[in-house]
């Protein structure tokens, strides 16, 4: 659930201190990702106790991750100039590389308890069952969508990332058995939504990967594979989802058994005879 319907989901519940904080953060949301537990209670007119309290009040371990939590809200909303703003308020830290791996890395470990097999099972079914696999991904996914297309043509040789130009021809002509994967993040792209919506339109058979079931992608989508993505200053950081990505791929490679390895032995031999990779001394 998002960070603000947590709040007002909870509203009703907090006690008076507690709900003028949750007010605050629900109006001042910009301001309020910037300030500590103690100027957050200044402004409002409670003790940091009642702030930390109010935090621990949504589920949280402590201030800290009720303020990332709200800064990760922000994120998805914001325009890049925005995001990179925010990001200069905020600031890095002490350690700056410890600083933008750990967004990634604390955001992995939090979601590996909620993490479903069952969907990159049907997503992998479907692909193994589709003869031609069209992903559509642009602006920042498109390097996602690539990587997920070089991997899964190695095993399902009609497999095309579709040019957004041209997304209506390619749903149009596409075969009745072809599978339409679209995968966007916030901010989404509007033509991704509108090349799922048209395929399932279309009766042809639909996947997302994206961040969250509220995702526009998720209603045109008859299996939502989804994990959230970072937002580090006005960056798109795909660590998790490249994770998500490569878990689909290699539930692909089982379910096709023997083939999986026929083709490796095939691709091996042809990377040997052309010098494609650099031997080690």
């Amino acid at each position: 659930m998002p960070l603000r319907e947590i709040i007002q989901s909870k509203m009703e519940q907090l006690p008076r201190g507690q709900k003028a904080v949750a007010l605050y953060v629900l109006e001042h949301a910009r301001e309020a990702v910037s300030l500590t537990a103690s100027e957050l209670g200044k402004i409002v007119g409670v003790s940091e106790a009642t702030v930390i309290r109010f935090a621990c009040s949504l589920g949280f371990p402590g201030y800290p991750e009720f303020r990332e939590a709200l800064q990760e809200s922000l994120l998805d909303q914001l325009k890049a100039l925005e995001r990179h703003q925010l990001y200069q308020t905020v600031g890095e830290g002490n350690n700056f590389i410890q600083s933008v791996l750990r967004q990634d890395l604390q955001k992995g470990i939090n979601i590996l308890a909620t993490l479903d097999d069952r969907p990159i099972e049907d997503l992998a079914r479907a692909i193994c069952e589709s003869s031609c696999i069209n992903i559509v991904g642009l602006r920042s996914a498109k390097g996602l969508a690539y990587y997920f297309s070089a991997y899964l043509s190695w095993f399902i040789p009609e497999t095309h990332v579709l040019n957004a130009d041209m997304f209506l021809e390619n749903v149009i002509n596409a075969r009745g058995d072809s599978l339409f994967i679209g995968i966007s993040f916030p901010r989404y792209t509007k033509r991704t939504v509108q090349c799922l919506a048209l395929a399932r339109e279309l009766g042809k058979k639909t996947a997302a990967i994206t961040d969250s079931p509220l995702s526009p992608l998720a209603p045109h989508a008859d299996i939502l594979v989804y994990a959230p993505c970072s937002h580090i200053s006005f960056i798109d950081s795909f660590v998790i989802p490249v994770g998500l990505v490569n878990a689909v791929l290699l539930k692909v490679a089982d379910n096709l058994g023997e083939l999986t390895t026929k083709r490796l032995q095939e691709l091996e031999r042809a990377w040997d005879q052309y010098g494609v990779y650099e031997d080690r001394e």
